[in-house]
This record gives structure tokens, sequence and C-alpha cells, in this order.
């Protein structure tokens, strides 16, 4: 029995991935007003959407992928017996539920796996189901090995500012974090599929501190720091010399995350 993995764009691929034919990408839009709508990761360089997210003069939003987006991506993966799908949080779109919906209309064994993260965490689960496909395992062994993924995984970040995932509705149970002073830095995580706050900080040097002091940890133990940012690339450098880490492997954080964060944001994940 072979096994496929079906994620959406949301997920952030590693070195790699993009060229295995046991692996499809379904892309979710974003849109800046009724007349300019992207696809995610595809239409746009990074610096050609950071610009536009700078310049917007609306606020921009993001659309999932349609059943029928689905449905073709399991049917394209017809040589192989079984599918999972690895998808973002459902606390952030709804992109779970059309994947779910065209599960039902294929016959196939197709299983949907809700990430309860996106970006580089949806990255790291998608890596432990890629490892265990690679090792030969059965199609109930790469379930089982995505969802304990699920539940170790660890993600921080901070962003420039709270205004764009309080906008676009993601901002989960840091939304009492709105309205602070200027110059409170929260660093956030995502616990249980929301964003949620880790600690209030003051100051850009102590927020980056706050996240340093999380991985170093993870650094002595050998585990795998997958960074990514938005229009941060900087940030990110001084945060990896903080951590002494030369070669950071660094996530394409594409437009419908970059939407929700906003321009400034940076962040990791880890199992």
């Amino acid at each position: 029995m072979t096994t496929a993995v079906v994620t959406d764009s949301t997920t952030s691929l590693l070195p790699g991935y993009e060229e295995r034919p046991d692996l499809r990408v379904v892309p979710l839009t974003f849109h800046f007003g009724p007349d300019e709508t992207y696809t995610d990761k595809v239409d746009l360089t990074d610096e050609e959407f950071y610009r536009r997210l700078r310049e917007a003069r609306e606020f921009p939003t993001t659309s999932q992928p349609s059943t029928g987006a689905f449905v073709e991506a399991y049917e394209a993966l017809d040589a192989y017996d079984d599918i999972l799908v690895l998808t973002i949080s459902r606390a952030f779109s709804g992109t779970y539920d059309s994947a779910v919906a065209a599960a039902q209309m294929v016959d196939r064994r197709v299983e949907v796996v809700d990430t309860r993260s996106a970006e580089m965490g949806s990255g790291l689960v998608l890596r432990e189901a890629i490892r265990a496909i690679d090792e030969g395992a059965s199609f109930e062994e790469v379930r089982r090995a995505a969802e304990a993924a699920v539940r170790r995984v660890r993600v921080f970040f901070a962003v420039g500012t709270l205004e764009y995932l309080a906008k676009s509705g993601r901002i989960g149970r840091a939304q009492r974090l709105v309205g602070t002073a200027l110059d409170i830095r929260p660093v956030l995580t995502i616990r249980e599929g929301e964003v949620v706050p880790f600690k209030r900080t003051r100051g850009r040097r102590r927020q980056m501190e706050t996240i340093a002091e999380q991985l170093r940890p993870a650094i002595e133990e050998g585990r795998t720091l997958f960074f990514g940012h938005v229009d941060a690339r900087d940030t990110l450098e001084e945060l990896g010399r903080k951590l002494g880490i030369g070669d950071m492997l660094v996530a394409r954080i594409g437009g419908v995350v970059g939407c929700h964060v906003g321009p400034g944001a940076y962040g990791v994940a880890f199992l």
C-alpha cells in the first residue's frame, strides 16, 4: 500500500518537497480589493507581495480553496492507494472543511488532519508524515506520525502590529492585547489551533530575547528550527546571530498568512 500527501499553500515546504510526485499543494488565494486576486505563493514574488501589502489602501482578505480544487488534487494522485491531507488550523480558515467535503466525493481512502498550525508549524507536521512515508510506513503509521507532530509542534512569533490579526479575525485569545500601550510587544504562540499570548514584553529587543529563550533548549537538544518572516529578514538574521545559528532554515511565508500577521512579523517552529 502506498501513501500520498495533500496539503494547502499555507504549509511551508522544506527544500526538495516541491519535486516530490507523492505530494500535492492546493493553493489558497488572497485579495487586495474586489479586483485584485492572487494565488498564494504563485502569482507574486515575495518582494512584490511585501511592497503590495505595505502600500495597500484596503485591508487584504483571503479565501480558502474550493472543494473542487481538493478533488482535482486527490484525482491527480491516482497512482497511490491512500491520501493523507494536512490543512491549516480550522480556527484560521475553512480549508479543512473543503478538504473533508472533497474526500467524500472520491472513491478513495482520504483522511484529513487539522495541523492546528500554519506555515512553519504545519511544515514540520508535513515533514514527519513524509519521513514516515520514506521509511516505508503504512498509511495508519503515517497518519499517527502526523498526529503526534500536531501535538508536539511549538510555534513562537512576533508581529510588528496586532492590527492585521485583529482585522482579519485570526487573533484568537490574543484579542485582549489589542489597544495596549505602543511599547508593549507581545510574543504570541499557537495553542490548540488558536493564536494566544505567550508573554508581554516591552520593546523589540526584549520581545526577541523572549523568543530566543524558548529556542535555546531546542537548539541544545538538536531540534530542527524552521524560521519564517514577512519582510523582516534583517530581524530574523539578528535573531540567528543571537542564537549563534549561521545557516538558518527559512520558510517562505506567502500572501495568505502574510495578510493576517502583517509586515515585520517573524517567528519559528520546532518539534
